[in-house]
């Protein structure tokens, strides 16, 4: 066996390729970084739409301690706020427009591998022009405000405004169910042996890797069930090349 056996985007997926998938089915456009969206759409703040932000809970904080040229729009829910920096976001004037503040937020999806959950854990992300909040309740607040609001949101928008925080894209509807991380796969092949590990390591005898000490998060390996014997079988000769090569 070859180590090309194992065809790419057929049978074996990097975590890159994979949040790609899920990008394609609910229509999003990844950023430089897979994990990251590009913002679904851009909201002006003007009155009438800060108004409904207001209505909602999240209002606009006096800022004498910055001689008001801060905006500052702060989450009054008790329940958002566990640190002093985590639920508001800040805005500072426009660049091209003395006096005039930057208030706009830009609604986004964060994507994780939750391999518990069997599949991409997609998180709302609304994101101002400057300092934005770090808790995960206060930005979901805003997004859901956002987006009832808005009569043309994307679907998935609405999607994720009706959910209680996330949704979570599972392999199965991505018709990849029983796909597993290539070092889960190597643990149950080695028996979590650290002496097969630490050959890996040092001698690189396994492909397609299965270490991801030796890879960024992103190129992370996932094998679908039906390819995973021949996975094993694979690592198998390798090992049995490796030790001949000993006995040379």
């Amino acid at each position: 066996m070859g180590t090309n056996d194992l065809r790419e985007g057929i049978e074996t997926f990097t975590a890159k390729a994979l949040y790609q998938k899920v990008a394609t089915l609910k229509g999003l456009q990844l950023s430089t970084d897979p994990t990251q969206s590009l913002p679904m759409k851009e909201y002006e703040l003007d009155d009438p739409l800060l108004a409904v932000i207001e209505a909602g809970g999240i209002k606009r904080q006096p800022r004498p301690d910055c001689r008001d040229e801060t905006f500052t729009l702060l989450d009054q829910n008790p329940k958002s706020a566990w640190s002093a920096s985590s639920n508001y976001w800040n805005f500072k004037f426009r660049e091209d427009k003395a006096g005039v503040f930057d208030l706009q937020i830009s609604p986004s999806v964060k994507l994780c591998i939750d391999t518990r959950k069997r599949g991409i854990i997609l998180t709302p992300q609304a994101h101002g022009t400057f300092l934005s909040p770090a808790n995960n309740l206060t930005i979901f607040r805003m997004f859901k405000i956002l987006t009832e609001h808005d009569a043309e949101a994307p679907a998935l928008a609405k999607e994720l405004a009706a959910s209680d925080g996330e949704i979570v894209v599972t392999w199965t509807e991505l018709g990849l169910g029983g796909i597993r991380k290539a070092s889960d796969l190597f643990r149950e092949f080695s028996g979590n042996k650290d002496a097969l590990w630490g050959l890996n390591t040092h001698q690189r005898i396994f492909q397609p890797d299965p270490s991801p000490f030796n890879q960024k998060d992103e190129e992370e390996l996932f094998v679908i069930e039906p390819a995973q014997p021949k996975l094993f079988n694979l690592w198998q000769a390798q090992l049995e090349k490796y030790r001949a090569s000993l006995v040379l």
